[in-house]
């Protein structure tokens, strides 16, 4: 049926009330059959029914009933088509008066719109079709010319319309009557006002490009297929869980790399931080019983104490040449065994040459680049100044911390570098290039008294103004500063002996795979995806967050990104270069490391006390040949 939004048709001449014979119907029920009933008149002729021989007056269809004739015996039961009269008609029966009646009561429920009338209507006389949606009967003897169309019911109560007149102004069509054949109702025109239909275009154009340009409709996925159709259903990715087990690092500092890992990988992480205390015999006591962690950190000089347990770099994850282009080359040289690649680093460590810059302003001196420049800035920094006037116990200010075991923080580191960079090989100790090296290290106290042992370790005299240079790792820049935050100092490579090849020292920790793990493809995927660059960058920026930095870039492609950082370039100017030897301080490892170094630190204090230096060393061979046979290493 007509929708009750739509306007009543509006029919020149004919208006709502009654007295001027019109009438206010609403269209029955499509489903029911309508009855006319027509008067006994003769179209257009004076008689006592048309007494001023006007028009035919409107049928009046009535629900339930069969189309009727005029002179219809059952005419008698009908109601009356509308009068022409100017009054009131008194010969409704009771059930026109009911009817009417119950029209209007539901009229008052029931608010219509007052009808648009295009003024194309109102200039014409020509009959207008029925609302969009229904269509127009026309019935044999009725002319359509002079059809009328009734208001649209607005009540969705299929009880009142199957109870409201319809009526059609009827007019006898002589040609119809020759003919038999119904006339043919002409088709209204039905025309928008401009402003609407514009309107009505824009809203289409825009709903089209609402459509096409939304990326809600342009990635919208197919629907899931139904069950019992013969679509395969994906099934969600099975999560991988693998036990990680780290030194140092915070888990907070590491949770935004793993969350993006597992929703790659569906691998997830768990992150245990470990204590560094006995941490190397804890690990390798679970690698071997079966209940260690999937990936694992330790130090690059532990390779001769783990090999039995480290899984090698799958080529699927990384060629060796790959590595070798990636990593600086003190990794690849370090972490093999038998021919395979065992770990891979996630930071770089070293050792530099720490310097107050305001005392070696005060003296007008440069950073030295050699150890000879080195040694006589150190003297000139060293108060007293008079070589022959200072004594261990009366130094106030010292040159540079070197010479001894006990209050040099990273002694071995030194010393190792020296040995190294003069040629030797610190698991011979009595080769002559280990002696020279020795007895150079020494010779800062025993000659040229630059450091005395009633000082402070050398870090904190450093942060407290005690003493002018030290050489020390990264990490303990932050220690200074948050000892002495206004100290000015810097930081620059560690000098050379020789200018033909440059030698620095490395010094850090890697991250390994259990060899018996069930999950090692996972955990290489893991140190895949943390030493990538953009993983690195993350893990240095939240770093940076709880600290003053993170921890260095172990690639070479991305040395640059931090040449201009005045804590961290000069170790990375050094990286390519360095060398590495398992007398690494604070590994905490209770055994290769810690074990060589006391052996040396027996050398030092051996020669500091009278002991020629290939004594010293010759005492100390048996004990670093056990050590290194112990724990096998090449």
């Amino acid at each position: 049926m007509p929708s009750q939004n739509l306007p009543q048709p509006n029919i020149p001449g004919q208006t709502n009330d009654p007295k001027t014979g019109d009438s206010s119907s609403s269209a029955a029920d499509s489903s029911s059959k309508a009855t006319y009933i027509f008067p006994k008149t003769t179209p257009g002729v004076a008689s006592r029914e048309n007494p001023a021989g006007r028009p035919p007056a409107k049928a009046t269809l009535i629900p339930g009933k069969p189309l009727t004739e005029p002179g219809d015996p059952n005419q008698a039961t009908a109601i009356s088509a509308a009068s022409n009269s100017d009054s009131t008609s008194t010969g409704l029966t009771a059930q026109k008066a009911t009817m009417f009646q119950d029209l209007e009561a539901e009229a008052k429920k029931v608010q219509m719109p007052q009808p648009y009338v295009p003024s194309e209507m109102k200039a014409t006389s020509k009959p207008v079709i029925a609302p969009v949606g229904k269509a127009l009967d026309t019935t044999p003897g009725v002319s359509s010319e002079e059809l009328e169309l009734t208001r649209p019911t607005s009540s969705p109560d299929p009880a009142l319309q199957a109870n409201q007149e319809v009526s059609t102004p009827v007019e006898e069509d002589t040609k119809t009557e020759q003919t038999g054949k119904p006339p043919t109702a002409k088709k209204a025109k039905f025309s928008l006002p401009k402003p609407v239909l514009i309107v009505l275009i824009l809203l289409v154009v825009g709903l089209l490009a609402f459509v096409i340009f939304n990326p809600f409709f342009a990635d919208k996925k197919p629907a899931s297929p139904k069950p019992g159709e013969n679509t395969p259903v994906t099934q969600p990715k099975e999560i991988i869980d693998i036990t990680y087990w780290g030194l140092w690092e915070d888990g907070e500092i590491l949770t935004n790399v793993f969350s993006e890992f597992e929703a790659k990988e569906g691998i997830r992480v768990d992150y245990r931080k470990q204590s560094h205390r006995d941490y190397r015999e804890r690990l390798e006591q679970a690698l071997i019983s079966g209940s260690g962690p999937d990936v694992f950190r330790y130090h690059m000089t532990w390779i001769s104490m783990l090999s039995t347990q480290l899984a090698t770099i799958p080529t699927s994850i990384m060629t060796s040449a790959e590595y070798q282009q990636t990593f600086y080359p003190v990794a690849y040289q370090t972490l093999q065994v038998n021919g395979g690649i065992v770990g891979i680093p996630l930071m770089y460590e070293g050792l530099a040459l720490f310097y107050n810059k305001e005392m070696l302003a005060n003296a007008n001196l440069t950073v030295p680049s050699t150890w000879s420049e080195l040694r006589g800035v150190a003297n000139q920094l060293t108060v007293p100044g008079n070589l022959s006037a200072r004594r261990d116990d009366n130094i106030t200010q010292a040159g540079l911390a070197i010479g001894n075991a006990s209050n040099v923080d990273h002694f071995a580191d030194i010393l190792a570098l020296l040995i190294l960079q003069n040629g030797g090989d610190p698991s011979d100790p009595t080769s002559q290039n280990v002696e020279d090296a020795l007895t150079f290290y020494t010779n800062f106290i025993k000659q040229d008294k630059v450091w005395s042992n009633n000082l402070p370790n050398s870090t904190m005299a450093f942060a407290r103004g005690e003493v002018a240079m030290i050489f020390a790792p990264s990490w303990r820049a932050l220690e200074i500063k948050e000892i002495n935050p206004e100290l000015d100092f810097a930081i620059a490579p560690v000098p050379q002996l020789s200018s033909e090849e440059n030698i620095a020292w490395a010094s850090f920790w890697v991250e390994g795979v259990n060899k018996n793990s069930s999950k090692q493809e996972a955990a290489w995927k893991l140190l895949k995806h943390l030493s990538s660059q953009e993983a690195l960058n993350k893990l240095f920026n939240s770093a940076s967050l709880v600290r003053t930095f993170g921890e260095m870039y172990p690639r070479l492609d991305m040395a640059n990104e931090l040449n201009e950082d005045k804590f961290l370039a000069a170790y990375l100017a050094d990286a390519p270069f360095a060398k590495s030897f398992p007398m690494a301080s604070r590994t905490h490892d209770n055994g290769l490391n810690d074990q060589l170094i006391q052996y040396y630190a027996d050398a030092i204090n051996a020669v500091l006390a009278g002991t020629q230096p290939d004594k010293a060393l010759q005492d100390i061979r048996a004990g670093i040949s056990q050590v290194i046979q112990k724990y096998g290493l090449n």
